[in-house]
């Protein structure tokens, strides 16, 4: 089944109205078949590396987890590369930030709970994707990581402004591939599903647009690509083959 590609290896930021057009792929992790089992169609695309990592350390139904999302970028951007998902090359930067070299993609790849995102661009992006956690002491980590503005967004509208301000972060960061501390001085609390955010130096003074996600109940996700140009999110959806099936994968673009 086509990923909904087009031509191969064609970019996936097209212009649309006048807008960047910026593709993010939702990926179910969860769903059909038994939780603990990973499909083997899926593990056989992943490189030594990515293997190695499904199985440090991670319980069954996590390492389900990770293998679908890995595989799901490795069809995706095969798709639109061209290439057959097996072979794809991952080269990571400092912080391990995945691309293919000379391929002129950007992808970004978060992954919370049942859920995966994945972006893609030509110019360096992000995406992040959180699962709420009503748990989580947000004030404590509110004081320490967060700006004046953005604390007292938390401190009025609770873990919903948290988790908000801290997926549009993630992004941006994810967008450079650094540390997440080097992301808190963005400011962020703007009110806008979509942005353009900067701090005065390090690697965010250059412009970022930010965008946030329609998702389902109990999850929080954005965007963030370079640029201070506003961009179209085109959402599309991905899900793995089902235990009756024997043959290619199942994926199929989603519209909301």
């Amino acid at each position: 089944m086509s990923a909904d590609r087009g031509d191969p290896g064609r970019p996936a930021v097209e212009r649309e109205n006048g807008r960047e057009r910026v593709e993010v792929w939702r990926i179910a992790l969860d769903g059909e078949g038994d939780p603990d089992h990973c499909p083997a169609p899926l593990e056989d695309l992943l490189d030594e590396d990515e293997k190695a990592r499904a199985g440090r350390g991670l319980v069954p139904g996590m390492r389900r987890r990770f293998v679908i999302a890995h595989a799901a970028t490795r069809i995706v951007v095969g798709e639109r590369l061209g290439r057959p998902p097996a072979s794809l090359c991952f080269t990571r930067g400092r912080w391990g930030k995945p691309v293919v070299e000379g391929s002129g993609l950007h992808f970004s790849l978060s992954h919370s709970g049942g859920i995966a995102l994945l972006a893609l661009a030509s110019r360096p992006v992000g995406v992040d994707v959180e699962l709420a956690r009503p748990n989580l002491d947000i004030e404590r980590l509110a004081r320490r990581f967060f700006r004046d503005e953005e604390r007292e967004l938390v401190a009025r509208d609770g873990h919903g402004a948290f988790t908000r301000l801290w997926t549009r972060k993630e992004a941006c960061v994810k967008a450079v591939g650094g540390r997440l501390t080097e992301s808190m001085a963005i400011p962020v609390a703007h009110t806008a599903r979509q942005a353009t955010v900067h701090s005065r130096s390090g690697p965010f003074a250059r412009p970022w647009r930010v965008a946030d996600l329609p998702l389902p109940e109990g999850y929080v996700g954005s965007v963030a690509l370079l640029g201070d140009g506003p961009f179209y999110v085109s959402p599309r959806m991905w899900y793995p083959m089902s235990p009756t099936e024997t043959g290619d994968m199942r994926h199929r673009p989603g519209v909301k």
